[in-house]
C-alpha cells in the first residue's frame, strides 16, 4: 500500500517537474526552427556529396539488377540487357533522386537526433527509458530489412519477373526510373516490415493488446499480411510471396518478444 502510494507520488512529482519545465510556445517554435534549419543544412551538404559521387552510387544501386541479369544468363536465359533511358532529362532526374536518397539516409542519424532533442524533453523518464531500450533494436531491424530487400528479395524476384514472358513474345526493356522506383519501394517496404517484432512488443508492453490475442490470431494475421503484400508490392504473386514469408517469420519472433513483455507487465502490476 505504502509502496503503491510512493510510486504514485513519485510519478506525480515527476509529472509536476515536467509541467514546471515546459517552455512557452514561442520558445518551442524557435527551437523547432533551429532543428529544421540544422536538418536542412545537413541535407543540402549530404545532397552535394551524393551528387558529386553519383556515378559510384548508381553503380552500387544497380547491383541487384546486374546480379539478376548474370543469373538469367547463367541459367541459359536471354540477356535482358542494360537499363535504359527513354526521356532526355531522365538521367539527370535519376541522378537527383539518387543524391536525394543518399542525403536522407545519410542524414537520418542527425534528423533523429534533432527530433529527439525537440520531443524528448516533453517525455517522462520512464518513457525516455522505454524509447532508449527499443531504439537500437528498431534501427537494427530496419537496416536488416533494407539489406534483406536489397540482397535477397530483389535477387530472387527479378530473374523470375524478367523471364516470366518468353523472349519470342516480348523482350524486357527496363528504364532507370522504373528500376529505381521498384528498388526503393521494396527495400523500404522490407525495412518497415522488419519493425513488426518491435511493434508487437510495444503494443503488449503498453497494454493496448494482450499477448493471448496476438497468439490466437495467427490465421487473421496471415490474411492481413497477404492483403498488405498485395497492396504494397508490384502486382505479381512472386514478390508478394517473398514479402509474406519473412513477415510470417517476424510475426513468430514478435510473439516471443510479446510474451516477454506480457510477463514484465504482469510482474510490474
Amino acid at each position: 500500500m505504502a509502496e503503491d502510494a510512493g510510486k504514485v507520488g513519485g510519478e506525480g512529482g515527476e509529472q509536476a517537474a515536467l509541467e514546471a519545465s515546459r517552455m512557452p510556445l514561442r520558445q518551442h517554435l524557435e527551437e523547432l526552427r533551429g532543428c529544421l534549419f540544422r536538418s536542412f543544412i545537413a541535407f543540402v551538404v549530404l545532397f552535394a556529396v551524393g551528387f558529386y559521387f553519383v556515378d559510384e552510387l548508381i553503380s552500387f544501386i544497380i547491383l541487384p539488377y546486374e546480379w539478376a541479369r548474370a543469373r538469367i544468363v547463367e541459367d541459359g536465359g536471354p540477356d535482358p540487357g542494360t537499363l535504359v533511358l527513354i526521356r532526355p532529362a531522365e538521367g539527370f532526374i535519376f541522378a537527383m533522386k539518387v543524391a536525394g536518397s543518399f542525403a536522407i539516409m545519410g542524414g537520418t542519424p542527425l534528423f533523429l537526433r534533432e527530433v529527439w532533442s525537440f520531443v524528448g524533453a516533453g517525455l517522462l523518464a520512464r518513457e525516455r527509458k522505454a524509447i532508449f531500450k527499443a531504439f537500437p533494436f528498431a534501427v537494427g531491424l530496419f537496416l536488416l530489412g533494407l539489406a534483406f530487400g536489397f540482397t535477397v528479395l530483389l535477387q530472387l524476384a527479378y530473374p523470375i519477373l524478367l523471364t516470366f514472358v518468353s523472349e519470342e513474345v516480348a523482350r524486357p526493356t527496363i528504364t532507370l526510373s522504373e528500376y529505381f522506383f521498384s528498388l526503393r519501394s521494396l527495400t523500404l517496404l522490407m525495412g518497415f516490415v522488419f519493425e513488426l517484432p518491435i511493434l508487437m512488443w510495444l503494443v503488449v508492453r503498453s497494454g493496448l493488446v494482450q499477448y493471448a490475442t496476438l497468439a490466437g490470431s495467427r490465421r487473421v494475421a496471415l490474411l492481413v499480411m497477404l492483403i498488405f503484400a498485395a497492396i504494397m508490392t508490384p502486382p505479381d504473386v512472386v514478390t508478394q510471396v517473398l514479402v509474406v514469408i519473412p513477415m510470417a517469420a517476424l510475426y513468430e519472433v514478435g510473439l516471443l518478444l510479446a510474451k516477454r513483455a506480457d510477463k514484465a507487465t504482469r510482474s510490474a502490476g
